[in-house]
């Protein structure tokens, strides 16, 4: 169903532009509404610092995802309208240690300092990276 507004935006007091597309921008400039001379339209809104925290659109079939993102700005979760999430974990240095989906595949992390990486995923497979100090990669 097409929005009658968005973030306090009446969209039916648009005018459209010559292509005949109504946009509509927030206080930032960012667009957060844009609709198509044929009416399908697609819609963002933003968080304080401008990362994408929802979109939906139209065409010719209705979706939309949602995005949370922690104190650091790392993306935590994501869903969508068909069902597919993921959940992103960091450590204090904002390292990715564990990715899990929807799907039920997983990934796991584990740092040694700056030098070693550990991971292991939900298909069996798993490796150690290596850095010398140069930082050049070594894998095993």
């Amino acid at each position: 169903m097409k929005p009658n507004s968005w973030l306090g935006v009446d969209i039916r007091t648009i005018e459209p532009n010559e292509k005949g597309e109504k946009v509509a921008y927030n206080e930032k400039g960012v667009m957060i509404y844009y609709e198509d001379s044929d009416g399908k339209w697609e819609k963002w809104e933003f968080d304080e610092v401008g990362r994408e925290i929802y979109f939906e659109y139209s065409n010719d079939k209705h979706y939309w995802s949602k995005k949370s993102y922690d104190d650091h700005g790392n993306m935590i979760y994501h869903e969508d309208s068909k069902g597919y999430w993921e959940k992103h974990t960091f450590d204090d240095l904002n390292n990715l240690i564990v990715y899990e989906d929807s799907n039920g595949y997983w990934e796991k992390r584990q740092y040694e300092g700056t030098l070693n990486t550990y991971y292991e995923d939900s298909d069996g497979y798993w490796s150690k990276t290596q850095y010398d100090e140069d930082g050049n990669k070594n894998w095993f």
